[in-house]
């Protein structure tokens, strides 16, 4: 056998069938399918407590997986974020843990970020609450989830 005739039997035997186009598959994730990001910024006038709100559309469930958020206050004030929700006429108060990052330009900036999984039907609102009530500042809260039913 000749070296032509060994090198035709070798691609013979390792020949491999051309592969098939692949078929496109619909979604199935369902989280995909009905997902949301909402960004809310707001001004903080002055005042202790100042509530963002978001809306859950009627008849739906909204599964919140990520809330981010950022607050500014004069340098040297504090805050505190707290997430409320509902399922029917229960409550949730959820406590989210704001870092302080430094006071660039004199304003105290603090942020958080939080993968949770909470479930609302009704209610989702944030209350940031502040240790001066005679100054300004502001915020923006992002949350990101995808709704049921």
């Amino acid at each position: 056998m000749t070296d032509e005739n060994v090198a035709a039997t070798y691609r013979e035997r390792i020949a491999v069938p051309a592969a098939a186009a692949p078929v496109p598959q619909p979604c199935v994730d369902a989280c995909a399918s009905y997902s949301f990001v909402e960004t809310r910024s707001v001004p903080l006038p002055p005042a202790y407590n100042v509530g963002v709100s978001f809306s859950i559309p009627a008849g739906k469930q909204a599964v919140i997986q990520f809330v981010t958020a950022t607050v500014q206050v004069p340098a040297g004030e504090w805050a505190r974020l707290r997430l409320y929700t509902s399922i029917g006429s229960s409550p949730g108060n959820f406590d989210l843990v704001l870092t302080p990052q430094g006071s660039p330009g004199g304003q105290s900036t603090y942020v958080a970020t939080h993968s949770l999984k909470l479930f609302t039907d009704n209610l989702l609102e944030f209350n940031i609450n502040r240790d001066n009530g005679t100054t300004s500042g502001q915020a923006v809260i992002c949350v990101g989830g995808y709704l049921l039913g």
